[in-house]
């Protein structure tokens, strides 16, 4: 026996084998007994051999003047050791006796993790392709054991469980482009509407920032019912919106729309109202659409064009009503370089690339088109109503004028729709923008003087195509001459000369004062911004010049310093070669570099500049998307799920690096069951 003091001095020193200078592995196998007062080894006690020799397991060890050295002998000897391994083993999950249990538990959570795993799978890659549902083979045996099995059962395939995924992983996109929308802080919005397959007037909404690593990104975030197209109601809805997200208007740039006087108009416009809020958010028109009303209103203009595209919708008309119609066309048509025959297209208003294809079409092809009218309006097996159409069509492709527009009309389109798909790159700065639109209109006035190759071209377009104007074969009318007439002959102009003064020119005259008037609108902005894309070519006073004039109008932005800064900053990227000097580039080098800590206001002045839309593309591309999502098949989609789903169709890459786990733990939690107290 001993007294307290002993008793505590074992505890501290027994409780713990010190097997080195800095560790000690406690003695979890040694247990004292308070109505005994002794200590017992529990593994010896129930695992080991010859129990009634050893004082740990027969009547406890209570000598604590000699327990750590005795207690230290029994940890060694070879029944203890055998003892603490059948413990150890029978300890183990295949040795308690909820083994079973415990194996049949995980086995039911990794079962029903791996379905939801693929409903989230499926989801995802429906949202994303917009295919139809196919199960793989853990589905299919999941459907057979637990499909139609009758209210509750769950097998986490219904109608129901697919919505709240298609809810929880659209809201997770979602909150992933906001984040990063105020990670960037400056931003701008674009929106467009279109009404859907139900007559639904549905309003997109775009917002474009900058990445991180300097990027331009414009990210689709929902679509909105509107009810009405009145200024007023749809700036509450664009803020409704940027509310709900919580983002702050006072931090966006830029705005981009379209050409109409609810979303343009000076006064009660969109765009007006916007500014009203955030003063320096700079209204820049949508690009490609201006280009579409300079080529919409040259044509509009003048009868003889307008005369020349009704000709080429109608031969398209007569080609596609029937299928044995469109072969016996198409058979007249010639593959291009890449092997790809080019075939005719409807006009429309909207889509001006159209136009390019059909007069692409119509040039390559038109001695094959008229000879293919022409076997058509000679085919006795035809009716006469087609025979005669036919055959007026090919009469028109005779004259010299619409074979000299064909041509003409082709050059332009080609040139417009090569800068058209170039505005509508996501990449693409405001100042580029414009210079790729001034030099179509230095191309289009240059083609003033070309009328003489046109004309020659236009004659070896067929065989037999008109060399002469319809005016220099028109029986000319003889006027009565009056007593106090001279007696001189009028001076009349050749077919060539009335044709090419009349027509031509007033048609390139129109296009190039077209472009004038309606990008003039895009000058103040490349004024304030378009020296950071030509840093290497502009003198040290002329920078200083127009920093000062940036920073000014920004002042809330950039520090008084940012004129210094950026002449430091011309002189860095000249020092370090940097072969590409365009604002995008800059930036990138800047984030790639980490150089934005030491060039902080140059950063800012590059992302506000290139945060400015050039044009809202991006909407009219969730539009293609809007069709394929809700089409008449499913016409009854709530609005809530054709957001969701357009949203991470568009946003692919973002829904690719989500993790679906979260999502399943999100959905788990919402399904718990909870009993409060």
């Amino acid at each position: 026996t001993c007294n307290d003091s002993t008793r505590e001095d074992f505890s501290q020193k027994c409780i713990s084998n010190a097997n080195s200078v800095t560790e000690s592995v406690p003695r979890e196998w040694l247990c004292y007994s308070p109505s005994a007062g002794s200590v017992f080894c529990f593994a010896c006690k129930i695992f080991g051999e010859n129990k009634e020799k050893s004082a740990f397991v027969s009547g406890g060890y209570f000598d604590w003047k000699h327990a750590n050295d005795r207690i230290a002998e029994h940890e060694s000897c070879d029944i203890h050791r055998k003892a603490m391994i059948a413990y150890i083993n029978q300890a183990a999950d295949s040795g308690t006796v909820d083994s079973e249990l415990k194996k049949q538990f995980n086995e039911e959570c990794e079962y029903w993790t791996q379905v939801l795993q693929r409903v989230v799978t499926v989801v995802k890659f429906l949202a994303e392709q917009g295919l139809a549902f196919r199960f793989d083979p853990f589905l299919k045996a999941h459907i057979e054991k637990y499909g139609n099995a009758g209210r509750g059962t769950p097998s986490y395939l219904s109608l129901n469980v697919c919505e709240e995924f298609i809810q929880l992983m659209g809201q997770k996109v979602v909150e992933e482009v906001i984040s990063r929308v105020k990670l960037a802080k400056y931003f701008a919005i674009s929106v467009d509407s279109t009404p859907d397959i139900t007559h639904v007037d549905q309003l997109t909404f775009i917002l474009r920032y900058i990445s991180p690593e300097g990027c331009i990104e414009e990210r689709f975030v929902k679509f909105l019912p509107i009810e009405s197209h009145m200024g007023e109601a749809l700036f509450n809805s664009i803020i409704g919106v940027l509310e709900e997200m919580g983002i702050d208007i006072n931090n966006c740039r830029g705005q981009c729309y379209d050409n109409a006087n609810n979303m343009s108009g000076a006064y009660k416009g969109v765009q007006a109202r916007i500014k009203q809020i955030s003063s320096l958010a700079q209204w820049v028109p949508c690009a490609a659409h201006t280009l579409n009303l300079v080529g919409v209103n040259s044509v509009n203009y003048y009868e003889e064009t307008e005369q020349f595209f009704s000709f080429v919708q109608a031969l398209f008309n007569f080609s596609s009503k029937t299928t044995s119609r469109w072969q016996m066309i198409r058979a007249g048509l010639q593959p291009n370089d890449n092997k790809r025959i080019e075939t005719l297209k409807s006009l429309s208003d909207t889509r001006w690339s159209a136009h390019a294809v059909t007069t692409k079409a119509l040039c390559q092809n038109y001695a094959g088109i008229q000879q293919s009218l022409l076997n058509i309006a000679d085919d006795e097996h035809q009716n006469l109503s087609t025979r005669e159409e036919a055959r007026a069509l090919h009469k028109k492709m005779i004259k010299l004028e619409i074979a000299l527009m064909s041509k003409m009309w082709n050059a332009i389109l080609q040139r417009f729709q090569g800068v058209s798909i170039a505005l509508q790159a996501v990449e693409l700065d405001l100042c580029n923008a414009v210079d790729l639109v001034r030099s179509l209109r230095e191309y289009v006035a240059g083609l003033r003087d070309q009328f003489d190759s046109f004309e020659t071209a236009a004659r070896n377009m067929s065989p037999i195509v008109s060399h002469e104007y319809k005016a220099d074969t028109k029986r000319k009318k003889k006027r009565k001459r009056q007593a106090d007439e001279s007696s001189e002959p009028e001076c009349e102009l050749s077919g060539h000369k009335r044709f090419c003064t009349s027509v031509y020119i007033c048609i390139i005259d129109r296009l190039v004062s077209e472009l004038d008037r309606r990008y003039q609108s895009y000058k103040d902005v490349c004024e304030n911004f378009g020296f950071l894309n030509g840093l290497h070519f502009i003198s040290p006073q002329d920078l200083r010049s127009a920093a000062l004039s940036l920073q000014r109008k920004y002042n809330s932005d950039l520090e008084e310093d940012f004129v210094e800064e950026v002449v430091q900053f011309r002189e860095f990227v000249q020092d370090e070669n940097v072969s590409s000097t365009s604002a995008v580039e800059l930036l990138k080098f800047l984030r790639r570099r980490k150089l934005h800590t030491v060039f902080p206001n140059t950063d800012i002045a590059l992302r506000l500049f290139l945060t400015m839309p050039v044009t809202n593309a991006s909407g009219e591309r969730s539009f293609s998307k809007l069709g394929l999502v809700k089409n008449r098949l499913r016409s009854s989609m709530q609005q809530d799920r054709v957001s969701h789903l357009t949203l991470m169709s568009i946003e692919h890459d973002i829904l690719r690096d989500l993790d679906f786990k979260d999502i399943i733990r999100a959905f788990s939690l919402k399904k718990t069951r909870r009993k409060h107290f």
